[in-house]
């Protein structure tokens, strides 16, 4: 099950052609064959993203000339076709200096062919896998990470994993574009919040950025009647209420979040986490009172966490990218009797992944926080799901991305204004959080709608990111 939550991007994809050209004088017809072939797979790529692709490199110079095109044209992966047997170094000049994932296209447009009556030019039309070794020798040799996609072109599964290379390609290229930032502090105390904003500045080129609180409480001021009333028309169509929600609570929620929409779009912020205990009552209600608004600014596509978070606001962020949306959950408890693990968090969620219209009910306490404000319950849609963690700890120079593959399963949850689920893990519960907590996690994660798990590899190799699957 994938995803609905549709791409902000498409991915450019460089598509590199090879041949053989002492074959074409031989064989008469062989090049067209191959050519007919290569502009079929370019059509099924088509419906991935935009193809950017030189002519066919049947020599090494063409090679060459092919590598000083790619270079220009800011792709963010090459997949690397062979029509025949070619040699390596219609390839290998290619690649050089050409900092972007690699995939060997293994494939054919036949899934057989007639071999007793075959003559050779058709025998040499289906030998691309001959060169394949003789392409991953010399990557190995020049130290190039790489993957085989093998099949034919009838294979759902050979364009599944074509598409998860690119979009998890491209999603790099975003990613390293985009702002990140906090709004306040930290939570007093918790260890895995701080970030270290040289890995950021490592792996994206940016540092955080840092609005001030008073910017809030600056935009809270300001807000126009007018814009009040969109607000509040917005959260009356998007929320149930029950009896414990006043109108009153509804237009202070929906003045908030016009304040934050303001200051998290003056500031460009594409993820972001935020927290502050104050002291003036305003100051306080103007967080603890922000769950609607920066629920919104989630299913907008620029999710926000509490606690200062950041981390976890970038990894919300990269299953926005995927596909998955991005919801903000902690572990809440184990159930050993029906073997499920209850997932949830207070405060901002992201309203695009429940499973009807989202509730909410008035919480006088929020627990281990100041201040009172709306809670927001829903359903979650159930089906497979990614657990992602971004985390700095046993991370190298960057970050490093922890998950796994799991189910939202059916069953009774938690009423208590914070959205919550079942959540089924592959490995015994046991095994699972020994695994889990072995990889130096934070103590927040991102949940995202589907099965990301090729994505995310893909992702991860263009940033350079350590990866564990658990």
């Amino acid at each position: 099950m994938k995803s609905t939550h549709p791409q902000p991007f498409r991915p450019r994809i460089g598509l590199l052609p090879t041949g053989h050209k002492m074959y074409w004088g031989q064989f008469p017809g062989l090049k067209e064959m191959g050519l007919n072939m290569y502009a079929k797979l370019r059509k099924h790529l088509k419906e991935i993203g935009e193809v950017v692709a030189p002519d066919l490199v049947d020599t090494a110079e063409k090679a060459a000339a092919a590598g000083k095109f790619f270079r220009r044209q800011d792709i963010d992966i090459l997949l690397i076709f062979p029509v025949g047997y070619t040699t390596g170094m219609c390839m290998v000049p290619a690649i050089k200096d050409l900092a972007v994932p690699l995939r060997l296209v293994n494939a054919h447009e036949d899934s057989s062919y007639d071999y007793k009556t075959a003559d050779t030019a058709l025998y040499l039309y289906h030998e691309g896998v001959c060169c394949i070794p003789e392409y991953a020798g010399a990557l190995v040799a020049l130290g190039r990470r790489f993957k085989v996609r093998t099949g034919h072109f009838g294979q759902q599964r050979l364009w599944d994993e074509l598409r998860a290379d690119c979009l998890g390609a491209a999603a790099a290229r975003v990613f390293k574009s985009l702002n990140f930032g906090v709004i306040g502090n930290t939570y007093t105390n918790m260890v895995d919040m701080p970030t270290d904003e040289h890995r950021m500045l490592r792996a994206t080129g940016r540092l955080m950025i840092r609005p001030e609180v008073e910017e809030v409480e600056e935009a809270f001021a300001r807000v126009t009647p007018e814009q009040l009333e969109v607000m509040y028309r917005q959260f009356r169509e998007m929320y149930d209420v029950d009896e414990t929600v006043t109108n009153e609570h509804m237009k202070l929620s929906a003045q908030i979040a016009v304040a934050f929409d303001e200051v998290v779009h003056r500031h460009d912020l594409h993820a972001f986490g935020f927290y502050w205990w104050g002291e003036k009552e305003r100051m306080t209600q103007l967080r603890s009172q922000a769950a609607l608004a920066v629920s919104r600014l989630a299913a907008m596509g620029r999710p926000g966490v509490t606690e200062g978070d950041v981390k976890t606001a970038m990894a919300m962020k990269i299953m926005n990218l995927l596909g998955g949306g991005g919801m903000f959950v902690e572990f809440f408890s184990m159930d050993f009797d029906e073997n499920f693990i209850m997932m949830g968090h207070d405060g901002p969620s992201n309203v695009s992944v429940a499973d009807g219209r989202p509730k909410l009910q008035h919480l006088e306490v929020h627990h281990g926080k100041t201040g009172h404000g709306l809670g927001i319950d829903f359903k979650m849609k159930e089906g497979p799901i990614t657990l992602l963690n971004l985390t700095q700890f046993d991370a190298g120079d960057t970050f490093k991305l922890i998950y796994t593959i799991a189910e939202v399963i059916p069953g009774d949850v938690l009423h208590i204004g914070n959205p919550n689920c079942r959540v089924r893990v592959a490995k015994p519960i046991p095994e699972f959080m020994d695994d889990w907590c072995q990889q130096g996690p934070c103590h927040h994660i991102a949940l995202g709608v589907g099965d990301h798990a090729a994505e995310l590899k893909s992702f991860a190799e263009a940033m350079q990111f350590r990866t564990v699957r658990v």
